[in-house]
């Protein structure tokens, strides 16, 4: 799937601003429904909105550095793939409940979780050759 010059994270950047349209279109869609909708609905729309802007970019540039930095492809896809499914988990859980859901707490758990790991990564690969 790696075609030479184009970096594996540009897919799951991709998938990613897909998602972060439609979030940005789900609270526009709450914001001119709100009477219609019950009360915590609005506010729980913009706080997933709010999350993902508030972890995905950085989530995706350490993806994107761990890659440049010499990291295994399949690990990149693993990561990736990872955050994906962590935030629509994240998506899925606040979207259908104003309280706390299992889905809501293991997609923003896992998105922490996932930026450790690349943190750490990034680390890694920029003191292994100097060890």
């Amino acid at each position: 799937m790696n075609t030479p010059g184009i970096p594996i994270t540009l897919f799951y950047a991709g998938i990613m601003g897909l998602l972060a349209v439609a979030l940005a279109t789900q609270v526009l869609w709450a914001r001119i429904n709100a009477k219609k909708l019950p009360d915590w609905k609005p506010d729980t729309t913009m706080r997933v909105q709010a999350n993902f802007v508030e972890n995905v970019p950085l989530a995706l540039i350490l993806l994107y550095l761990l890659e440049a930095g010499g990291a295994p492809q399949p690990m990149v896809h693993v990561l990736g793939g990872s955050l994906v499914i962590a935030r629509l988990l994240h998506v899925w859980g606040y979207s259908s409940n104003p309280g706390a859901t299992y889905p809501r707490l293991i997609g923003a758990q896992v998105t922490f979780l996932l930026m450790s790991i690349m943190g750490f990564g990034a680390i890694y690969l920029s003191v292994a050759p100097h060890l």
